[in-house]
């Protein structure tokens, strides 16, 4: 009996885990069949399955733990990121759903908090782990092992190998040995991408065509629906083009052609391979519709972030930026026709960034404008405080108009002298913003954090009250940054220089590229010994427009008038309300 079949006939969804509780039936996610008959098959070794979110993956992973329980106990090792998740995804969804299987229920006791990394029962157990737990890793020689999430695992688990390789050092002495690997992925320095590339061969679900009946992969391409973001839009005049005989496929269509689907290999073997590989994307998903994976989709495009998040846990493809090195002349064929110093016609505001060094300054003051469409409009290095304020206190003319604006907002770097600059931005509050730089954040783009805990408490008892410092997510920016230099100057979100930009400049602004960290992560770091300094400062500078809401901003109805009346911001009164 093979794992699927066993599901078929014994394993029961209850209403708190499914919508259609009773018997659980293959049909309807038809592309796990052949994922979870793997672990019954004689051959295999590894299975590696590419996945999106929503397909069903841990249910596979449910029946191979339930098949092993009731036809094949022996032992199992199921592990995941950290042992919290282990624990809470152990009692709160492993253990009910074996228990709601008759045929295994008597074999396993109530599901107890204390007791979740441990599932014992005749001829075996469950061990559930965190990656991020070495000593247990290493402790047990398992047979069949599943690995959920891979992706998230710590690369290094101490001083110990990594993870995966500890877990597999545990399966060695069996010649029958299991291991599945599933994962969304990340990156291609994902360990699921790698294990997956590594496959000896690799398969894509096809399904057939209602109308011509040919089979082919889903792919996202063939997806076709509005560019508005309009949901009963999307939800109604999405459809998906079959290459071939360019039918309109409708969602209601899915589920047949899901069921008359099968796993078709890239590559003709003569010899039964030991690893093997699975790849699906979410327009599989029996629960998803083509049209909510449209409006994902718009949703996400024009950030990096949330576009690297569609393309691993929708698309279910690791993410390769297009920005991971981008050569100076590309950002010399981002000129525009202004030269330094003037301000494009639609400018909503001016912010400016400024990277501290020991002995000097480097600065730059980029134009904003509705959709976040920007331009640099001035940059330079300065010697002494004074000097910089001189340069980004001007009044800089707007194109085709007798108005002027000064800049509204300066973040400055505080990673040399520290104290000094925190001075500086007292004396010029709320102009003048101190920034810190980190490598990540888990959520945002910036944070602003109290300025209590810092060690000169003289010089804090004089900082305004609600003076913060602004810690910001430089590879966050970095990547917003080169992803806007794929835009053609002009159009909406893109990132332009003016026309004096010389070869210094643009040398700096691509002074890093992408490469893998120690956990497998893609971040910037400096090529050689180029400078980066300008790069610092548009990063500084694009925080300062996050801070004014550059997000948001639209172009006004009319024409704002600008006066040189001395307001900081360069507007009349109430066009702008800074920081608000």
């Amino acid at each position: 009996m093979t794992v699927s079949q066993w599901a078929d006939n014994y394993r029961i969804l209850s209403r708190e885990e499914s919508p259609n509780a009773g018997h659980w039936n293959t049909d309807n996610t038809p592309y796990l069949r052949a994922i979870m008959d793997t672990f019954t098959d004689k051959t295999t070794q590894i299975v590696t399955f590419l996945k999106p979110s929503q397909v069903g993956a841990t249910e596979c992973a449910i029946n191979i733990c339930g098949y092993t329980i009731d036809r094949s106990p022996c032992r199992i090792f199921y592990v995941m990121p950290d042992e919290d998740l282990a624990k809470d995804f152990s009692v709160d969804r492993l253990q009910k759903a074996l228990s709601h299987t008759p045929s295994i229920a008597r074999k396993l006791g109530k599901a107890d908090k204390s007791k979740a990394l441990a599932i014992r029962f005749e001829g075996g157990f469950i061990r559930l782990t965190g990656a991020n737990s070495p000593a247990k890793l290493a402790s047990w020689a398992i047979p069949r092992v599943i690995m959920d999430e891979v992706d998230k695992y710590p690369k290094w688990a101490g001083r110990e190998a990594n993870p995966i390789s500890l877990v597999k050092e545990r399966t060695k002495n069996w010649s029958w040995r299991k291991i599945m690997v599933m994962s969304t992925p990340t990156t291609e320095y994902g360990y699921v991408y790698k294990s997956f590339v590594a496959s000896e061969i690799h398969y894509d679900y096809q399904v057939p065509c209602p109308e011509c009946m040919k089979y082919q992969v889903l792919d996202f391409k063939n997806l076709k629906f509005p560019t508005e973001i309009n949901e009963r839009r999307l939800a109604s005049e999405t459809y998906y083009e079959c290459p071939y005989c360019k039918a309109h496929i409708k969602d209601k269509h899915k589920m047949t052609m899901l069921r008359r689907g099968k796993w078709v290999s890239r590559e003709l073997l003569d010899y039964a391979p030991k690893t093997v590989g699975f790849k699906l994307n979410t327009l599989y998903s029996p629960w998803v519709r083509w049209g909510e994976v449209a409006m994902e989709f718009l949703k996400s495009k024009d950030d990096p972030s949330a576009l690297m998040n569609f393309v691993n846990s929708w698309l279910g493809e690791p993410f390769k930026s297009k920005a991971s090195y981008v050569k100076a002349k590309t950002v010399l064929q981002h000129k525009t026709h202004l030269k330094a110093g003037i301000c494009p016609k639609d400018t909503l505001l001016l912010t400016a960034g400024v990277d501290v060094q020991k002995g000097y300054f480097y600065w730059v003051i980029r134009a904003w404008g509705a959709k976040m469409k920007s331009s640099k409009i001035a940059n330079g290095t300065a010697v002494r405080f004074e000097d910089l304020m001189f340069q980004l206190n001007q009044y800089f003319p707007v194109e085709g108009s007798n108005n002027k604006l000064q800049v509204t907002l300066i973040a400055i770097d505080t990673g040399y002298r520290t104290t000094e600059i925190y001075d500086y931005c007292y004396d010029y509050y709320p102009l003048i913003i101190p920034v810190k730089g980190l490598k990540s954040l888990k959520t945002g783009y910036f944070r602003r954090v109290s300025l209590d805990n810092m060690k000169n408490k003289t010089m804090y008892n004089r900082l305004p009250v609600d003076m913060k410092l602004y810690e910001v997510d430089t590879n966050k920016y970095k990547d917003m940054i080169m992803y806007r230099l794929n835009k053609e100057v002009g159009s909406d979100g893109s990132w332009a220089v003016d026309a004096d930009t010389d070869q210094e400049y643009a040398e700096m602004i691509t002074a890093e590229q992408k490469v893998p960290d120690e956990n497998g992560n893609e971040v910037w770091k400096q090529i050689g010994a180029r400078p980066n300094h300008y790069l610092d400062c548009e990063v500084y500078a694009y925080l300062a427009g996050d801070v004014m809401g550059i997000r948001t901003m639209q172009a006004p109805l009319e024409e704002p008038s600008y006066e040189e009346n001395g307001n900081s911001s360069g507007y009349s009164a109430g066009v702008y309300k800074p920081f608000g």
